[in-house]
């Protein structure tokens, strides 16, 4: 390699602390895995920064807005500086989960029935011409999230008419646009895709258990004593039926390197895709490390090999 690996970390999202431990616990597994590894936060001087450390590949790890919307990958397209992870075009489009799953609709992908509404119609139509429509279509408990960014900011459960309105302004501090979706009884499940020379492969399902309350908090999805991960105790023709889904949606939306998707699985084994993440988070809490340990390998060995993959292709 002709230059350190560059961890690419924080930014001024709403989701700059979680990328912050996303990116101290790939520094640390990269390191263990033998590579030599510089931490940078997205800045103004990010740029200039890595050409003076004459770096050689850089692996994002940011979540939200300029880590996943494209922009941190169009920089590093504009400098010719390999990276891990998928291309500014496929983030655009993956990124906003209201294209995301008509995609996947088409695919043949199970996913949540749901209504977009922007801020704008919610203030001029006004919510008492629009809620009764919205929970009549899609039954009367709900989930309220901002079509782009993740980590549960913004996204709220609802239970009934009266507590819509204020749910809704609560995503639009987050984006100008919501999903309104309707609300799947059933466990969490995530399964990660890897893309090597062979082709894709997905590791082990991965379910999410949230302590009860904290299911839309985001606060609590990355303090451990509130998530556990375990491997789900479901029929092993459903799982490989997850990893299947997930490996078309990661198809579908052309990304490459890896991806996530996160399913609800019913108890009748139907499923529905919530969404595909362009850059799975690497916390302590997070579903990608517990996935390759489950998978009987680590995450330094996993982001070490997608870092060769960025810098011979």
């Amino acid at each position: 390699m002709s230059g350190p690996v560059a961890v690419i970390a924080g930014g001024l999202s709403h989701e700059r602390d979680v990328s912050l431990a996303s990116g101290r616990n790939l520094v640390r597994e990269l390191r263990a895995a033998g590579l030599e590894v510089t931490a940078y936060d997205f800045d103004r001087h990010l740029l200039h920064n890595l050409e003076r450390d004459k770096v050689g590949v850089a692996m994002p790890a940011l979540h939200g807005r300029f880590g996943e919307d494209g922009e941190i990958q169009t920089l590093l397209e504009l400098i010719d500086m390999p990276y891990v992870g998928s291309t500014s075009r496929a983030c655009r489009v993956a990124f906003d989960k209201g294209t995301a799953r008509e995609l996947l609709r088409r695919a043949g992908i199970p996913v949540p029935d749901s209504v977009g509404l922007s801020a704008q119609t919610f203030r001029d139509v006004g919510p008492s011409a629009l809620m009764e429509h919205v929970l009549s279509r899609l039954g009367e408990r709900i989930v309220v999230k901002p079509s782009q960014g993740g980590s549960a900011l913004g996204v709220s459960g609802v239970d009934g008419l009266a507590e819509l309105p204020s749910a809704l302004v609560g995503t639009y501090a987050y984006h100008d646009d919501a999903l309104i979706e309707r609300f799947y009884q059933g466990i969490d499940v995530s399964v990660v895709v890897l893309e090597d020379a062979d082709g894709l492969t997905s590791l082990e399902p991965i379910a999410i258990d949230f302590t009860k309350g904290h299911e839309f908090d985001f606060a609590a999805r990355y303090t451990a004593e509130f998530v556990g991960l375990a491997v789900p105790d479901l029929p092993g023709g459903l799982l490989a039926e997850l990893g299947a889904a997930a490996r078309t949606a990661h198809q579908v939306l052309g990304l490459r390197d890896v991806s996530r998707s996160d399913f609800i699985v019913s108890a009748d084994g139907s499923f529905v895709l919530l969404e595909t993440a362009i850059t799975p988070g690497t916390t302590e809490t997070s579903v990608f490390p517990f996935a390759c340990a489950a998978s009987g390998t680590s995450l330094g060995g996993v982001a070490a090999g997608l870092v060769d993959r960025a810098l011979n292709r």
